[in-house]
């Protein structure tokens, strides 16, 4: 018998299907866009130009996000389900403890919002093409304010702040840490802007919290040491 042809033996390659190849043109469509609004905005960037980054044409986008608004749209709600597990998992790290958790929280979010991308993208052109209903119902899919409610509600449990009070402080914070972000990209100096925010949101998250939880903890029934150069009749 004549010799088997090594290649019959070769394992074929196994045809990929119609949703892997669908979900490799909207992976790669998806970190070209996130690219080109990063670096140029939205308004000055084309269809045109992400297919030709990706790799693919112009009706490939067209297919996967309808037009270059649905493909915001979807780099948007990427970046915002990135940045909200980045923040809660390095808030966590090293298990914080009593307030810390919170002002952890509320400095790396502050952080994170002075990254170029982050303030081209989320903070400059997404409430300004999506609209600011739309925009903030993303923020609140992705979690962000359910961070700040989750380190609030442990204050609440501790007896530290009321229960009632977790949803507005949480509210006014993401505010607070949003229009920070906008301040820090409109400044020239964007470093010595994110130090001067920095040390104002801890001054403000630690005067939020009562006297007791800053420092170490009081058995029930401890009378409080008096302050120094007082003196008790």
């Amino acid at each position: 018998m004549p010799p088997a042809d090594p290649r019959s033996r070769a394992p074929r390659k196994q045809r990929r299907t119609n949703a892997e190849i669908s979900e490799e043109t909207r992976t790669r469509l998806l970190a070209a866009g996130r690219r080109a609004f990063a670096t140029h905005g939205y308004a000055d960037v084309s269809t045109d130009e992400i297919g030709e980054a990706a790799g693919l044409t112009r009706g490939a986008l067209h297919y996967q996000f309808h037009d270059k608004r649905g493909l915001f749209e979807a780099v948007v709600r990427a970046l915002l389900a990135e940045l909200a597990e980045r923040i809660a998992r390095r808030t966590m790290e090293n298990a914080p403890a009593e307030t810390e958790e919170l002002e952890r929280g509320c400095d790396l979010l502050l952080e994170a919002y002075g990254e170029p991308a982050i303030q081209t993208i989320l903070l400059r052109d997404a409430p300004v093409v999506l609209g600011w209903a739309t925009w903030h119902r993303m923020q609140e899919e992705a979690g962000l304010a359910a961070l700040l409610r989750h380190a609030l509600e442990h204050w609440a449990t501790a007896g530290w702040i009321a229960a009632e009070r977790v949803e507005p402080i949480a509210r006014l914070l993401l505010g607070a840490l949003t229009q920070a972000g906008v301040a820090i990209g409109e400044s020239d100096d964007h470093a010595a802007a994110l130090v001067r925010y920095r040390e104002e949101l801890r001054a403000l998250v630690r005067g939020l919290s009562p006297e007791g939880a800053r420092g170490p903890r009081r058995k029930p029934g401890t009378p409080r040491r008096p302050r120094r150069g007082s003196s008790r009749r």
